[in-house]
């Protein structure tokens, strides 16, 4: 594994130790899930997955991790929804690192939202689940 990927696996450890883990189980299949501001991430690991950083960038991160026990292939749909019902539709590519796979979707928001997100994912030899979440997202140095 070379440097900019432990980072970046050491950046995702750190956000999820902060947020506790956030997981859905579907059979066989547990998908992990985050929501964060995107200036949390060094500029390394930023400039190696071609990520935006700043105060009002966010992203989520998917992870469905299959009975092989890796992130696996899977299709990932989303959108959000902020406190006033305005809705904004994700849009995830997918990263394989070495045979691990997640998926990101990277988006704007306003100050200090607490934002309602909705995934649905296509699980192979399972079917599709959707599953939804809340995650409070702020700029930097905005109070909480």
């Amino acid at each position: 594994m070379n440097k900019a990927m432990l980072v970046g696996a050491g950046l995702l450890f750190a956000v999820l130790a902060a947020h506790g883990e956030q997981v859905k189980r579907f059979g066989d299949w547990r998908v992990h899930y985050i929501a964060f501001n995107a200036s949390v991430l060094s500029a390394e690991v930023a400039e190696r997955y071609d990520i935006v950083r700043g105060s009002h960038k966010a992203l989520v991160n998917i992870t469905a991790v299959g009975p092989s026990g890796r992130g696996e292939k899977v299709t990932v749909r989303g959108k959000f929804k902020n406190l006033l019902d305005q809705s904004k539709t994700l849009d995830f590519r997918e990263i394989d690192d070495k045979g691990t796979v997640y998926y990101l979707a990277a988006f704007d928001f306003e100050h200090a939202e607490n934002l309602r997100f909705e995934v649905t994912v296509d699980l192979p030899k399972h079917g599709t689940e959707t599953f939804r979440f809340q995650q409070p997202l702020y700029r930097d140095g905005e109070t909480r």
